[in-house]
């Protein structure tokens, strides 16, 4: 009997050291930045001169978060003020761009999840692609940020073209994310 309750020890601490949830992380500062090359146009720059500031009370979610979704686009964002961070996102199934070759120490969903800090981060860069195991945010009730209009929650600015969205912060660090493009800087 003693032998028994020792092998059912034995392989229930195994099975919770084997790490069966996966935390999201962006790469390390020894991790390259993965590269894809894209027709600049497709990548937005700023924001149109005359651009609508608008209210982020309009993308509250309730969770002290704003989230947003992009134009006539699947992917959505969501602004944290009290982490500062911004984090854009979509499914893996609407991106048509190559698949992006994540890190080793990755073993979920990569190159879906984009997040930018409004400073670096003691670990990886401002701008980080994540490792995920799951969506950050639901989109379901999200308020639609439309082309010509901006978003600005802390030091963290965003932005929307048709499809695709950025969000810059005051470093001059941004990711850029949409179904056809994405880029990190």
């Amino acid at each position: 009997m003693g032998r028994k309750l020792l092998t059912i020890a034995v392989v229930g601490l195994s099975l919770m050291i084997s790490g069966c949830a996966v935390t999201p992380s962006g790469p390390s500062d020894k991790t390259p930045l993965p590269t894809q090359t894209f027709d600049p146009a497709l990548i937005p720059t700023a924001p149109p001169a005359d651009a609508l500031a608008v209210d982020v009370k309009v993308f509250d979610t309730g969770f002290g978060e704003y989230t947003f979704k992009v134009g006539g686009g699947p992917t959505w964002c969501t602004l944290n003020p009290t982490d500062k961070f911004a984090l854009c996102e979509q499914n893996e199934a609407d991106a048509t761009y190559d698949a992006i070759t994540p890190p080793a120490s990755c073993k979920a969903s990569y190159g879906y999840q984009f997040q930018l800090f409004a400073a670096k981060p003691s670990k990886g860069g401002a701008a980080q692609i994540t490792c995920a195991s799951g969506l950050y945010a639901d989109p379901a009730q999200a308020q639609t940020l439309n082309p010509g209009e901006t978003l600005t929650v802390g030091d963290l600015t965003c932005f929307v073209t048709d499809i695709t969205a950025r969000c810059d912060n005051k470093s001059g660090n941004y990711i850029v994310l949409g179904p056809e493009v994405w880029a990190l800087g």
